[in-house]
This record gives structure tokens, C-alpha cells and sequence, in this order.
């Protein structure tokens, strides 16, 4: 497959598989070598660089989704003997060891400051929170970036141009992989009706990985990332409405979605790291139908509907019979994931995502919960929970609901529902620990939401 790449102003093209990672195709075919392979799974930000504008794991970005796209690496900012503002003041704050996994840090930087130019240390500590291979630690970096900022770095950005010429790669078979590019949701339909075996991908987050530790291997792939149909955020009659391949850093960004569904804000914020965000898809994270994934965990309390749509026509359900087991989503072989829907909350309600793992931050939940709670005066009228990580699949806590509906928010109910929580939850692993944490959680929500009401 023949792609195109604008690569630090200059336009470059390769001959490569269709799955091939960036990261090799910018190392391997074009010759850059500052992005470094650590993980080749997104966690450690070795390879980070800005495409389109956004920061991404180059080793998570299929050669076949990338092509088109207007890149920045390392490269681009300035030479050894040419260096940039952040750069040198990377150099100039000790920000720098070993400078493996350096460059990386560094396009982090450059991403948060195209964005947000004044950020907060807090905003800086996010910003780089998916580069973990630090041996200068937190505070050099810190200190670095803030220096760039009272050098006037941000000033000096141009504004980047695109010269792809906008020709879509076309569908090849290489490597024993057959790839198909569609451009539009009916193309799409068309294509995935006459290859139902075919992997549809979207972010690519869990499938690159699964591919390079060899335990997965597509035989054809339908890259759905040009299908401007999946994509967007709208309110559409009291429906907040996400297309699938919205990303959690669309989501992030969204002002409809921090001002109506707050607590998916910060579920989509607690997913991995900013370049991991700027690619996982609200889509795939349903789609893989996990008890570990965080999403589904605010979204089942939110009452969200899945929206399918295949050649034969459009399907609908709760987001809840979607996911019928572990890896077993609802999902008809021609079918695809084209939105998710959610009822505008009411006016007097309350929503929250918890999440608890073995660290603070990017962590892999060990607890999850989600709530959605509305009140008729101090009545709760309507009561919704989830729980993640503690089963195979997410799953409402039916009987938390049903001990609550309709009875009065009282100091004595909060005890009793924790307790009901406690009791619902039936962890596999370290239960006794899952359980305390459940019904803490389940106590702190509507103790504040006791306390917000009154």
C-alpha cells in the first residue's frame, strides 16, 4: 500500500503494509529515528509525536490510517546545533539523562502548548503523565516547559500545512492482509456486508499490540477512521448523541459533554494517558465488551443505547443486552457500532465515575462505578449504578437500585446501601478489598449528593 505523509513540512510516501506501525514506517522507510520503540504499547511515550495536531503513540497508528496525515517529530522542532525553545530549555533545566525516550517528552510538551499556551503545573503533569520513562523525574520537566513558556516559546508556532494530495490509499492485499478504505458509511456497509470476517478498526489501542505480541493476526482489516458518519457529538431532541469513533479525547474536549455528562468526562480523563486518549474510541471500548474497560461503567447508569447499523437496515437496544458476555458483544457479523446514545440528564440530578487501581494515575481499574441519581425534593426518584472489574463484564448493581428507589436520602439509607453494595459485588480476586471499596464509594457518592441537595 502506497502512502503519503507530510513529515515536518516535507512531503514523503512509502510502500508498506497496511498495519505496519508508524513508528517503523518513520524509523524504517523515511529514516527518522528520534521517535524510539519502548513499549510498543503505548504505555511508556517513546515515540510519541504530533499527527494532525494531536499527540499519538506512533507505534499504536497503523501505517494504513496514518497516510494522509500531517506529522511533527522530533526532527521538526530543530537539530543539536539548532535547537528550539523547548529544547534548550529542556537542556538548560537538567531535563535530560539518558535521552532515550527525551524526544518524546518533548513533542508532549510541544502538543500541550499548541493547545493550551498559559497551562497550570497540574495541566503540565497530565500533559506528560504517558511519558513514563523519566529518569530526570517530574520537576526538571516541569520546570522545562514552564521555561519555554516565559521564553515566548509559544509564539513562535507557524501554522503547519498539509501537502497530501487527499488520494485514499488504495485497498491492497500485502502481507497476507487485505485492507480496505472506505470513505463514507454506506461504502463502509457495502464493504463489511461482502467481508463480515473482516476486523473493523477504529482506534487501533488493543489491536497493534495484540498484533505484535502475536495473538492476533487479521486477515483483511476496514479502517473506519474516514467514515465522517461515526464521528461528531450532537444533541439531537434530548439525545445526547456520540458517534463511534469519537475518541475519549474527543470527548475530553467536548463543552456539551463536560456541561451535560460530566461524569464521562471523567471517565474518558481516567483512560490512559493524552496520546492513548487522542486514539481509543468510545465504539472500541464497547465493542470489546470487557469487564475492565471504564467506559460502559458510566455509561450503563447514564441508560446509554447503542445504535448498530448494517446493509439490512438500523438496530437499537440498551447498552446493558449489549453486552452479553465477556468479548461477546451484541454485534451482527455485517454489522457496525454507528452511535451512542444518551438521554439528556434531568435537571435535578447527579451523576459520578469512581475508579480505583494500584496506582493514582493510568492505571488499570481494580474498581470502577458509575451513578446516576435523580431527587423528587429529598426523594430519590430515579437511581442508577454500575460496577466494572469485578466481574466479566460490567454490570448495573440491580439490587443497590432497587434498595434505594424511591425512599428518602437519609444518613440511615446511606449505611443500608452501602452494605447492599458491599453484598451485590462478587469480585474474583482480592474480594474482601473490592468489596470495602465498593460500598465506601457507594457511601461518598450520596453523602455528597445529601450534601449538594440541601
Amino acid at each position: 500500500m502506497e502512502i503519503e505523509l507530510t513529515v515536518n513540512g516535507k512531503l514523503c510516501r512509502a510502500d508498506v503494509p497496511a498495519m505496519k506501525p508508524l513508528l517503523a514506517v518513520l524509523r524504517d522507510d523515511i529514516g527518522l529515528l528520534g521517535a524510539k520503540e519502548g513499549c510498543g504499547e503505548g504505555e511508556c511515550g517513546a515515540c510519541s509525536v504530533l499527527m494532525n495536531g494531536r499527540l499519538v503513540n506512533a507505534c499504536l497508528v497503523p501505517a494504513v490510517q496514518a497516510s494522509g496525515s500531517e506529522l511533527l517529530t522530533i526532527e521538526g522542532l530543530g537539530a543539536s546545533d539548532d535547537m528550539d525553545i523547548l529544547q534548550k530549555a529542556f537542556v538548560t533545566e537538567g531535563a535530560v539523562q539518558c535521552g532515550f525516550c527525551t524526544p518524546g517528552m518533548v513533542l508532549a510538551a510541544r502538543a500541550l502548548l499548541e493547545e493550551n499556551p498559559s497551562p497550570s503545573e497540574d495541566e503540565i503533569r497530565i500533559a506528560i503523565s504517558g511519558n513514563i520513562c523519566r529518569c530526570t523525574g517530574y520537576e526538571n520537566i516541569r520546570r522545562a516547559v514552564e521555561k519555554a513558556v516565559r521564553d515566548g516559546y509559544c509564539g513562535t508556532f507557524a501554522a503547519r500545512k498539509n501537502m497530501c494530495s487527499g488520494r485514499v490509499p488504495v485497498s491492497t492485499d500485502r502481507d497476507g492482509v487485505a485492507a480496505f478504505v472506505p470513505q463514507n458509511l454506506d461504502e463502509a456497509l457495502e464493504i463489511l456486508d461482502a467481508n463480515p470476517d473482516a476486523c473493523l478498526l477504529a482506534g487501533a489501542t488493543d489491536i497493534l499490540p495484540d498484533i505484535k505480541n502475536g495473538k492476533f493476526r487479521p486477515e483483511k482489516i476496514i479502517d473506519l477512521t474516514r467514515v465522517r458518519e461515526l464521528t461528531g457529538i450532537e444533541i439531537r431532541d434530548d439525545v445526547i448523541r456520540i458517534g463511534a469513533c469519537v475518541t475519549n479525547g474527543d470527548i475530553i474536549r467536548s463543552r456539551p459533554i463536560r456541561e451535560h455528562l460530566p461524569a464521562l468526562f471523567e471517565a474518558s480523563a481516567q483512560s490512559g494517558a493524552p496520546a492513548v486518549q487522542n486514539r481509543a474510541t468510545v465504539g472500541g471500548n464497547l465493542a470489546t465488551a470487557s469487564g475492565a474497560a471504564d467506559l460502559p461503567s458510566i455509561l450503563l447508569p447514564l441508560d446509554a443505547a447503542i445504535v448498530l447499523k448494517s446493509a439490512d437496515g438500523v438496530r437499537r437496544m440498551p447498552l446493558e443486552r449489549f453486552i452479553r458476555g465477556y468479548r461477546d458483544p451484541d454485534r451482527r457479523p455485517n454489522e457496525l457500532i454507528l452511535a451512542i446514545e444518551v438521554p439528556m440528564p434531568k435537571e435535578n440530578s447527579f451523576q459520578k465515575f469512581c475508579k480505583r487501581g494500584s496506582r493514582k494515575a493510568l492505571t488499570l481499574s481494580r474498581v470502577s462505578l458509575g451513578f446516576y441519581m435523580s431527587l423528587d425534593g429529598g426523594t430519590i426518584s430515579e437511581f442508577r449504578a454500575a460496577a466494572g472489574s469485578m466481574s466479566p463484564v460490567p454490570m448495573r448493581l440491580v439490587k443497590l437500585e432497587e434498595a434505594l428507589a424511591g425512599r428518602k436520602l437519609t444518613p440511615d439509607l446511606i449505611e443500608e446501601a452501602a452494605a447492599a453494595a458491599r453484598e451485590e459485588v462478587n469480585p474474583r480476586k482480592s474480594p474482601a478489598w473490592r468489596k470495602a471499596i465498593t460500598a465506601n464509594l457507594v457511601r461518598r457518592f450520596l453523602v455528597e449528593v445529601m450534601e449538594k441537595a440541601r
